[in-house]
């Protein structure tokens, strides 16, 4: 559930609807779904594994495996996990925060009573107020640090158990209700539906070569890979885990989680002729107005933000763990001062993009998000693949794996070793 909880968050919910709409939906879902299962899942079965044969978090346990603590490549590729980490948690703070504030106002029943030009305005004024950010900022990174502070098993691990499972419950329960507005109660022209036919039929007209990179960094990001996540979740796993059921169970409740968020969404967007490609918008403006104009809009507004807050804490938590992790790996800091010291490094950061402009209408944040999941993020997952196929012993990371189809782990090694190295660097190689 942890590992779970890693994965689905505002990715899934917030950002792979938007994406898809602007990218072609069925083609990109099509895209997305080769890409999760060929590159995203052996990258997370990797990190893991490097995780567990170490015991450490991103930053020592390269150099651990390879027994050469001075070895300054693999160290920087260690370090370039945690780097990646910490500045992602510094911007997806952020926009937990307005997931926050959307709550509180769903609370209030303010949203509801909003026409859709108010419902713009409102949007427009919250992101040009730099109080209002960094205050919801600061909330959820405080929040975000009191769960860290109390450790994997008793806190993380607690929390998870939780939230996940009442979160695929109320998503589920959304999906239901969503897809009936569409359908006006008539479930036999479900598959004659707009939102089935954009979902599930491929455009290939609206897919670009841009679209396909936008496939892979949506596949990283969601699955938290390539950021030192997985690799310090892997260091707390016990010996009996399969890293590959494992892995496989994660994958396949995160692209779940995806697919239910853009069932969820799309019938509403459809049924009121709103646009699917809208951007941020899609969740912040888009949805509030469905909420003002269907029964029942104030409950099923506070049902959505909670979900969206639940999913957002439950990624945020893992986003910032391999900082915590190698603070106490490295820097021998207990546990509690490792966490207070990520969460207000992070907080900082945030408030720094915050104040240099906002993040909605301005350059700063779109730049920092394209240079971690454009650049950075491909640049470390073919740094782990070249690690686990090169540099570790095979022996070790099929030991590692406490896999029992040897077939299966040669097939693994295969794809991390030549397949998913190449398959990075052409597309990278394609898009710049």
């Amino acid at each position: 559930m942890s590992t779970a909880g890693a994965a689905v968050g505002l990715g899934n919910i917030w950002r792979f609807p938007y994406i898809c709409g602007e990218n072609g939906g069925g083609a990109f879902i099509v895209v997305y779904m080769i890409l999760i299962f060929a590159i995203g899942m052996p990258i997370m079965i990797s990190e893991l594994t490097i995780g567990r044969a170490s015991k450490k978090g991103s930053g020592g346990a390269f150099t651990k495996l390879i027994g050469n603590k001075k070895s300054k490549v693999w160290r920087t590729v260690g370090l370039l996990g945690v780097i990646i980490a910490f500045i992602v948690s510094s911007y997806y703070s952020i926009i937990a925060g307005w997931t926050l504030d959307y709550l509180y106002e769903s609370f209030s029943g303010k949203l509801v009573h909003l026409s859709n030009s108010e419902l713009q305005g409102y949007f427009d004024h919250f992101m040009g107020s730099d109080n209002a950010q960094i205050f919801w900022h600061v909330i959820f990174t405080l929040l975000t640090t009191l769960i860290l502070s109390g450790g994997i098993s008793s806190s993380v691990e607690w929390f998870n158990k939780i939230t996940m499972p009442f979160l695929f419950l109320i998503l589920i329960g959304l999906m239901v209700f969503s897809l009936n507005i569409e359908l006006e109660g008539n479930w036999s022209n479900f598959f004659q539906s707009e939102t089935i036919d954009f979902l599930f039929k491929p455009k290939w007209e609206n897919f670009t070569r841009e679209s396909f990179f936008r496939a892979l960094g949506q596949a990283a990001f969601t699955l938290s890979i390539a950021s030192g996540t997985m690799i310090s979740y892997g260091s707390y796993l016990n010996k009996k885990e399969d890293v590959v059921n494992l892995s496989a169970i994660v994958v396949v409740m995160d692209t779940f989680v995806a697919i239910l968020a853009g069932l969820m969404i799309f019938p509403i967007i459809f049924h009121y002729g709103l646009e699917p490609g809208s951007g941020t918008g899609l969740v912040f403006i888009s949805l509030p107005s469905l909420f003002s104009q269907i029964p029942g809009g104030a409950i099923f507004s506070l049902v959505f933000y909670f979900l969206l807050c639940f999913a957002a804490l439950s990624s945020s938590i893992a986003i910032l763990e391999p900082v915590v992790t190698h603070l106490i790996d490295e820097v021998k800091y207990p546990r509690r001062i490792a966490a207070g010291l990520s969460g207000f490094l992070s907080l900082i950061l945030g408030i720094t993009w915050i104040k240099v402009s906002t993040l909605e209408h301005s350059g700063t944040f779109t730049n920092v998000d394209k240079l971690v999941s454009d650049l950075l993020i491909p640049i470390e997952s073919v740094a782990i693949c070249v690690f686990v196929g090169w540099a570790l012993r095979k022996k070790l990371f099929l030991k590692t794996l406490n896999s029992h189809s040897p077939l299966f782990n040669e097939v693994l090694y295969f794809v991390v070793k030549w397949i998913c190295p190449i398959g990075i660097f052409l597309i990278l190689l394609n898009t710049f």
